[in-house]
């Protein structure tokens, strides 16, 4: 995500499908984004324009980034209901959760739910994802899921998501060149290339691929 996005981030956090799934639901003004944005716009944050079939339809972000720790807070939205209902959501979710443990290497992440947001409930806990203790009467409460929780689950999901997806290629990460001399683009580069699933690399007008293991 850079600055220029962040005025249609902001109309969809602040459509009802979006807020109400979060415990923060006042009305976001500009003023409100722009210091939000400022304030995540670092290596400790990677928030993502989901862009789908040419149309951008969402944001996808892994934030809160221990580097020390390992850990890290995933997170999803899709403003346009006819995507809820796709295999689209767990396809986007997968990957993300693919990236945090087989790209970076992370140990933990965690994801905040509403109590009574029940379909998001079994999503998570689909991916791997656990209620952690003393949750329970919370409102929006904390999951946790470990690289071995995420295991034990992901060859059974990835069959699944690539009978969704209609193939079974490995995802490369691609960063286009218009975006190569960005600073914040080469800090994320060079965590990327410290990544010990990472193959190799391949440099081409259009910008640089990276391919995992």
């Amino acid at each position: 995500m850079q600055e220029a996005d962040i005025e249609v981030v902001r109309q969809w956090r602040n459509d009802p499908v979006v807020a109400n799934n979060y415990e923060f639901r006042d009305h976001i003004t500009p003023e409100m984004q722009q210091k939000w944005f400022q304030s995540v716009n670092n290596i400790n944050n990677l928030y993502t324009i989901l862009e789908y079939k040419g149309e951008e339809i969402g944001v996808i972000n892994i934030k809160n980034i221990n580097w020390e720790e390992k850990t890290c807070e995933g997170g999803i939205f899709i403003p346009d209901t006819k995507y809820h209902l796709t295999g689209l959501p767990a396809i986007i979710s997968y990957v993300t959760t693919e990236i945090i443990f087989r790209m970076f290497d992370w140990n933990v992440a965690y994801a905040h739910v509403l109590r009574d947001n029940h379909s998001v409930q079994q999503f998570v806990k689909m991916l791997g994802y656990q209620l952690l203790p003393g949750q329970e009467e919370v409102h929006n409460q904390k999951y946790i899921i470990t690289k071995e929780s995420f295991e034990l689950k992901s060859e059974k999901i990835r069959k699944a998501i690539n009978v969704l997806a209609g193939n079974d290629e490995k995802g490369v990460l691609f960063i286009p060149s218009a975006m190569m001399n960005d600073p914040l683009t080469r800090e994320w580069e060079a965590k990327v290339n410290t990544s010990r699933f990472m193959q190799k690399t391949e440099l081409k007008p259009e910008g640089r691929y990276y391919y995992f293991s």
